[in-house]
């Protein structure tokens, strides 16, 4: 009795893990390069951050998409930190909430075209 109860339980676990890998989007992402990461939103966004500290220990990251083509919603982005400029109107755009860094913007290259897909933040874990 006991032996099917453990084995229909790892089937639903087994079955959840699946889902799961899908709906992030995992089987779909690319290569990543050395030292990224990558991280899958509920909202869509679905990012790899390059030259970005793994501080997920310590910090939680968050995914601002913006809206793109229907047929960009399930890409994977690189993300990577801003330049000046854009670290400079992001502070102009945004509140200042204490904590909180601008941690990458994310674009997806569109043949000749650069389309931006969000933005990541993060703040510390509490």
């Amino acid at each position: 009795m006991w032996k099917w109860i453990v084995g229909g339980l790892i089937v639903i676990w087994a079955g959840f893990a699946v889902y799961d890998y899908y709906r992030a989007g995992l089987h779909t992402r690319p290569e990543m390069p050395d030292g990224a990461f990558s991280i899958s939103y509920k909202n869509g966004l679905r990012a790899i951050l390059v030259d970005v500290p793994n501080d997920r220990e310590t910090r939680r990251y968050f995914g601002y998409p913006t809206d793109v083509p229907f047929y960009l919603e399930d890409a994977w982005s690189i993300c990577k930190p801003p330049t000046d400029d854009e670290l400079q109107e992001f502070k102009e755009v945004k509140n200042d909430n204490p904590g909180e860094r601008f941690e990458g913007i994310c674009r997806i290259q569109v043949d000749e075209d650069v389309v931006i897909r969000g933005i990541v933040t993060s703040v510390p874990k509490l």
